[in-house]
């Protein structure tokens, strides 16, 4: 699913905000709660974290910008799904899980 990171409101007369520094860049993954961006209003500066898990996908304002409350300044993809082909498992592993496999089945006979 991808959600819509927006310009947080800092304060109730604060109709805008400028983005001092990315903490983050397209393609990190990111915590829920972790530290995203920096950002500077007339009245504060704070970082703010990301409002989910995911994976950051798009981020639609760059450094230095000033960007109205509300509007959409990253996309994250909270499934993991944003249309890329997911990684074969290295020989290794997939090694390791057909012996794993195997086991299963002789236990259940």
């Amino acid at each position: 699913m991808k959600v819509e990171m927006v310009m947080p409101q800092m304060g109730e007369s604060i109709a805008e905000g400028t983005i001092l520094k990315w903490l983050k860049k397209e393609g990190d993954q990111v915590e829920r709660d972790e530290n995203i961006l920096e950002i500077s209003t007339d009245k504060v500066d704070s970082e703010i974290p990301s409002p989910a898990a995911g994976k950051i996908i798009e981020l639609l304002a760059e450094e230095g910008e000033t960007v109205p409350v509300g509007n959409v300044i990253a996309h994250i993809d909270t499934d993991g799904d944003d249309g890329e082909a997911e990684e074969e498992p290295s020989d290794e592993e997939g090694e390791k899980k057909e012996k794993g496999k195997e086991k299963a089945e002789e236990r259940e006979e």
